[in-house]
C-alpha cells in the first residue's frame, strides 16, 4: 500500500512489533482458562500499555505543524543567515517528546555548538503541551562558496514511552547561494598588441572625468572628487557625476577551468572564481558593460558558464549566482571556448582571461588569439612568480593583495 505524500511513517525497530501482541492475547486467553491471575493481569496491562502506545503514536504527528524560514537565501563567505524552525501543536493531545532534525550541507555549519548539534545536522527536541508552540532560531554560518541544497527537516515523534515511534518530513526543499569572496580592485587595464605580438599600449577602463554622460544619487564608495556640487545644490541631497568610461565600454571575463585539477586545486579555483567576481564588481561600480563566459560546469548540471554583458547591480548578482555555482568540472574543451572567444575579440570587446597553471594547449590559443589585436590580459593563478615571456599580457595571482592592481606585469 502506498504511503500518500506527508503521512507519517511508522519506524521500525522497537521490541513490540505489529504482530507482537497476538500470541499476547492468546497467552491471557489460557492464564484466564486456568486461573492463573496473577500471569492473566500482568498480561492485560501489557496489552492495555500496547493499544495505548499504538493510539497515542498514532493521533501524535496529527495536526503537528513544523515550519522553517531562512532570514536570507543569498550570503557572502564568513556570513550568517538565522534559521527559524517554528513547531506547533494544535490539537488537545500532548506531546511527551518530539524531535525535530534538519540536515545542514557541508560548509553550513550551525553555530550554537550545543550537544544536540550532531556533525551536519541541526537537532532539537522538546516537549509540547496541548495546543502550544516552540520556535527555534539558529545561526548557520556559511564557509565557503557554493550552492547548497537545504532538504526537508524531519519530525519524530510518538507514545510516551516510545515504543511505536513515527516520522514526517515537513517544510519544502531549499536554496542557499553563497557568492565568491570580492576583493577590492583600484585599477584595471588591458593592453593591445599588434599582428607580431608587440605591446601597442594599454586601455585603461576608468572613467574619463571629460565626458559626463549623467548624474545619480552619492553612494558610500564614491570619492569627494565625483560630486556634482550644482546639481547637489539643485536637489537638496549628494549628487555624484556619471563619466563615460575613457576607452573599451564592453568586457568579457573568461573563466578557464580546465586549467585548475579537479581534486587539487580546490583554493587556487576558488581565487579564480573571486577574481572574476571582483572585475565584475568592479566593471558594474564604472558604469561599463561586463559579460561572463567559460567552460567550467555547473553544480546542477544545467547550462554554462555564461551570462551576456550587462550593467547594473542586478546584472552582477546574476554573475555572482553563475559563480556560486562554478566547478572545476569542464563543460567544453578549451580549444572550443577559444573559438568563441577570437569572434568577441574581433567585435571589440576586452577579454580578461583568468585560468590556472597554463599549459601548452592554453599558451597556442591564447597567442593566436593576441595576434588578432584583442585587447587581452591573462590572470595566471598559481603559487611561485617566473621570468618567463609569453606572445601576450600576462599577470601572476598568487593571493588576493594581487587583485588591488590588474594590470600585466
Amino acid at each position: 500500500m502506498t504511503r500518500s505524500a506527508g503521512e507519517p511513517l511508522e519506524l521500525t525497530g522497537h521490541i513490540f512489533g505489529r504482530f507482537f501482541y497476538i500470541p499476547l492475547i492468546a497467552l491471557l486467553g489460557i492464564a484466564a482458562w486456568y486461573g492463573h491471575t496473577a500471569v492473566a493481569t500482568l498480561l492485560g496491562l501489557t496489552l492495555s500499555t500496547i493499544g495505548i502506545s499504538m493510539a497515542w503514536s498514532r493521533l501524535a504527528l496529527r495536526r503537528v505543524h513544523c515550519e522553517r524560514t531562512l532570514s536570507t537565501k543569498s550570503l557572502f563567505p564568513g556570513e550568517e543567515l538565522t534559521l527559524t524552525l517554528r513547531l506547533v501543536n494544535a490539537k488537545a493531545l500532548p506531546l511527551p517528546w518530539v524531535e525535530v532534525n534538519q540536515v545542514l550541507p557541508s560548509r553550513l555549519t550551525a553555530q550554537d555548538g550545543e550537544p544536540s548539534s550532531l556533525e551536519g545536522v541541526l537537532q532539537r527536541t522538546a516537549s509540547l503541551p496541548w495546543y502550544s508552540r516552540i520556535t527555534w532560531h539558529e545561526r548557520v554560518r556559511a564557509e565557503r562558496r557554493g550552492f547548497y541544497v537545504i532538504p526537508p527537516l524531519t519530525v519524530t515523534s510518538g507514545d510516551v514511552l516510545g515504543l511505536y515511534p513515527r516520522q514526517r518530513s515537513d517544510a519544502p526543499e531549499e536554496t542557499v547561494v553563497v557568492y565568491p569572496h570580492i576583493y577590492p580592485v583600484h585599477h584595471l587595464s588591458l593592453p593591445r598588441t599588434d599582428a607580431s605580438g608587440d605591446l601597442l599600449g594599454k586601455v585603461s577602463l576608468q572613467e574619463d572625468p571629460t565626458r559626463m554622460r549623467g548624474i545619480r544619487e552619492y553612494q558610500p564608495q564614491d570619492g569627494l572628487r565625483r560630486v556634482h556640487w550644482k546639481a547637489t545644490a539643485h536637489h537638496g541631497e549628494l549628487m555624484v557625476k556619471i563619466c563615460e568610461p575613457a576607452a573599451i565600454s564592453r568586457l568579457n571575463l573568461v573563466l578557464v577551468a580546465d586549467g585548475f585539477g579537479q581534486l587539487t586545486d580546490e583554493d587556487p579555483f576558488e581565487l579564480a572564481v573571486s577574481a572574476i567576481a571582483s572585475a565584475a564588481n568592479y566593471c558594474v561600480a564604472h558604469q561599463m558593460q561586463v559579460g561572463l563566459i567559460g567552460n567550467a560546469r555547473l553544480t546542477d548540471g544545467g547550462g554554462e558558464s555564461r551570462v551576456p554583458p550587462g550593467s547594473g547591480d542586478r546584472h552582477l548578482i546574476t554573475m555572482l549566482e553563475i559563480l556560486a555555482r562554478a566547478t572545476t568540472a569542464v563543460s567544453r574543451p578549451f580549444p572550443v571556448l577559444a573559438r568563441h572567444l577570437r569572434s568577441l575579440a574581433t567585435s571589440g570587446a576586452g577579454l580578461v582571461i583568468v585560468t590556472g597553471r597554463l599549459q601548452d594547449m592554453h599558451i597556442g590559443e591564447l597567442a593566436a588569439l593576441a595576434r588578432t589585436g584583442a585587447s587581452l590580459l591573462v590572470l595566471e593563478v598559481r603559487q611561485g612568480r617566473d621570468s618567463a615571456e609569453f606572445p601576450f599580457s600576462r599577470r601572476v595571482i598568487e593571493g588576493p593583495a594581487d587583485l588591488l592592481k590588474l594590470e600585466a606585469d
